[in-house]
């Protein structure tokens, strides 16, 4: 079963309906390496679009989910938006999940999508977080601290807890469209905060990665209605469609952030 579970991981599956909302969500983040700023992140939500943007002093990367039809990462630099095609990458999930199943008898294909989406069933990336005080919890990987994040309960200042809830419905969501990201942080920050809620309700609000010498501050969110239209990818844009070249691509986006000192 372990086999089966770690195959998984790496498969984007859409397995369920899509509930309607009315919220607008913008969380904006501030970074800082070493004690001093380095850059901002915002993250757009809507029930269509999900958007973070990595803003930098001389560069900006996008990672982006638009419903039902794919995810981007933007190069701003480039002007270049690389597309992941959602129907093709759900046709392709479906068929290895139903393939699975003659290994696992007894599982659903749904149940077969929620043993992957629990970080606990990827030992090779787990971090186990352990509470150590009033809204403090550490992460260990392998025996080794390698993250601190602080808390608050609902409500809280920045969301109330039907609205966190709604935050963490859309960041599971996101996970039918894959797993590309521009690899700023070890996971996408959406993801960081759907992963932290298996260990706890609190809601992570400052988050200290040890072996990287980042720190990322959430400091504020807005409620105000998104327009949309402001979340499309602009005309300045050229759409590369990389999802048969997607494993590829991956490797060669992660060598340049590390060669543009994005990554270490």
């Amino acid at each position: 079963m372990k086999n089966i579970v770690k195959l998984i991981i790496i498969l984007t599956a859409n397995l369920c309906g899509y509930a309607h909302a009315q919220n607008n969500l913008t969380l904006n983040y501030q970074v800082t390496k070493e004690l001093n700023h380095f850059a901002d992140i915002k993250i757009k939500v809507t029930d269509n679009y999900l958007r973070t943007d990595y803003i930098l002093p001389n560069k900006t990367f996008t990672e982006m989910t638009i419903k039902d039809d794919g995810q981007y990462i933007l190069d701003h630099q480039k002007n270049i938006a690389y597309r992941l095609d959602y129907t093709v990458n759900k046709e392709n999930s479906d068929k290895a999940l139903t393939g699975m199943l003659q290994h696992a008898p007894g599982f659903t294909k749904e149940q077969i999508y929620e043993m992957s989406l629990d970080p606990k069933n990827d030992p090779n990336n787990y971090i186990a977080y352990e509470k150590e005080g009033e809204n403090l919890f550490k992460g260990y990987f392998d025996g080794e601290k390698v993250q601190t994040v602080k808390t608050l309960t609902f409500p809280n200042q920045f969301l109330s807890s039907t609205e966190y809830t709604w935050l963490l419905k859309r960041a599971r969501e996101d996970t039918y469209f894959g797993k590309a990201f521009v690899g700023f942080l070890d996971v996408p920050l959406i993801d960081f905060i759907r992963k932290f809620k298996y260990d706890t309700n609190e809601m992570p609000t400052e988050i200290t990665l040890h072996n990287e010498g980042k720190t990322v501050f959430l400091k504020a969110v807005s409620k105000s209605l998104l327009d949309e239209g402001d979340l499309e990818i602009t005309t300045q844009f050229t759409v590369k469609d990389i999802t048969h070249e997607s494993i590829q691509f991956l490797k060669n986006l992660t060598d340049f952030a590390r060669e543009k000192g994005v990554i270490e």
